[in-house]
């Protein structure tokens, strides 16, 4: 089991996929892996009213900006927005995207994503436009690998719906949704549809949809007009509440963590057809002795696919340790089925959100309860965490997002499908120094990632 030291809300990828798994989970993750280098920037989302599980004693403004230096943040600029909890940056890091989980945008029954534009200089942050979801409560959104759309999940209107980005990263109206119909067992919790989770899979050809209210895991296709098409589907175990997903850097495996039965269910993936299996696997991330309310929300796969992280957010009923705690898993690499290594559960609360830095050596823990986000080293030999003491305070933090602003080149069209009227984003606006690497390619550069990559687990292996 894990050992963690005490302090005081809410992927080394495969050669052979190294640059499309580059651009793919870039769109769909806070994780930005852009080109070789630390990450230089992070932002943090909140609840600014209403933070569902509560939240800290500080009062939470909007999106918050850090520096990073040596791994620690230091905040630069807070950006007023309302609850602006999901965050995603474009591949070629110029924009962020910021769901407002809201049901009232412009007086209309709806939430609504804004679109900044991000200094590559000093990385803050200029409201670009703001747009409504086609939907109430949006809860997570990811980017298109070529950067002209991004998919959203709203809860309460229970749909997903497709938004087009243009070359200047302003967002227009939606030009389709998919609209669920149905319930599951839990009658509190599953009454109706409620879309949790959207990420595109590692080439960039399809997105994968999780619904917690019906039990189902959706992938869906863009075609050219902008229409979500669907393409498989697969189901948790009844009642099982599907939140958040992850996919293994190689694209064979699709990982569900499920927020009512505190599980990771893993399911084969077809990355050529976009086909998903018969689960796998249903493993517990509590303990068999857990006692009260179960309650999961994040997960994420190491870019070296040999781990995998999720959290568990305590419920008040709840009375065993590791109800509010990061758990890691170990990744069969031949079937990938997980194995428990352990429960990090110091310096733990309620974690809505956490995140990898982009050398895959740091992970951040989002604690929504505790206005904290805590530090830990990644052992990559071991997957084992360990506080590094470093503590960020910032009030109720439920997502985290980092940029390194060395991104790779954009493809100059994308497989999920090109929007009508948008022409190619490719690496146009780069007039800053700091992102001329753009220029060199996104083959190149994924290399250099993957390479520099390679060098740090190695040494983190023969280190620890």
């Amino acid at each position: 089991m894990m050992t963690t030291a005490r302090i005081s809300r809410r992927h080394f990828v495969a050669a052979s996929a190294a640059t499309a798994a580059t651009f793919a989970l870039a769109g769909s993750w806070p994780l930005v892996v852009g080109a070789a280098g630390e990450a230089r920037f992070a932002y943090v989302g909140t609840y600014t009213k209403n933070p569902p599980g509560g939240g800290g004693i500080l009062t939470p403004v909007g999106i918050s900006v850090f520096r990073v230096a040596a791994g620690a943040l230091t905040l630069i600029q807070t950006v007023p927005s309302a609850n602006p909890s999901f965050l995603a940056i474009d591949p070629a890091q110029r924009f962020l995207l910021a769901i407002n989980e809201i049901d009232d945008f412009g007086g209309q029954k709806t939430g609504s994503i804004e679109s900044y534009a991000i200094d590559a200089a000093t990385g803050m942050l200029t409201l670009l436009n703001r747009q409504s979801t086609s939907g109430a409560i949006p809860a997570h959104l990811a980017i298109a690998p070529d950067s002209r759309a991004v998919v959203i999940g709203n809860y309460v209107e229970g749909n997903f719906a497709a938004l087009p980005i243009g070359a200047d990263g302003r967002l227009g109206p939606a030009t389709g949704t998919i609209q669920h119909t149905g319930s599951g067992p839990n009658k509190a919790r599953q009454e109706a549809p409620h879309p949790h989770c959207v990420a595109y899979d590692p080439a960039g050809r399809f997105i994968a949809t999780a619904d917690l209210g019906i039990d189902t895991i959706q992938v869906f296709r863009l075609d050219a007009a902008g229409k979500l098409i669907a393409v498989s589907e697969a189901k948790t175990a009844a009642g099982a509440g599907p939140r958040h997903l992850a996919f293994h850097p190689d694209g064979r495996f699709l990982y569900v963590v499920s927020e009512l039965d505190a599980t990771v269910t893993v399911f084969p993936y077809d990355a050529a057809t976009g086909k998903l299996g018969v689960s796998l696997q249903a493993i517990s991330t509590v303990p068999a002795n857990f006692v009260g309310t179960r309650s999961t929300a994040e997960i994420v796969v190491h870019p070296s696919g040999k781990f995998l992280f999720s959290s568990n957010r305590g419920q008040p009923d709840a009375t065993t340790p590791e109800a509010n705690a990061i758990v890691s898993f170990a990744i069969d690499a031949a079937t990938g089925k997980l194995t428990l290594i352990g429960h990090t559960t110091a310096g733990i609360k309620y974690p809505r959100n956490f995140a990898l830095d982009p050398t895959g050596t740091l992970l951040y823990a989002c604690n929504q309860q505790a206005d904290t986000i805590v530090q830990f080293r990644i052992n990559t030999g071991t997957g084992q965490l360990t506080a590094t003491g470093q503590v960020t305070q910032t009030p109720t933090p439920v997502c985290l997002a980092f940029a390194t602003l060395t991104p790779p080149t954009p493809p100059a069209t994308g497989s999920g499908g090109n929007l009508p009227g948008l022409p190619n984003t490719g690496g146009g606006g780069m007039t800053n120094d700091s992102q001329s690497l753009g220029l060199l390619g996104a083959a190149g550069l994924g290399l250099v990632a993957l390479a520099a990559l390679g060098r740090r687990v190695q040494a983190n292996d023969e280190g620890e």
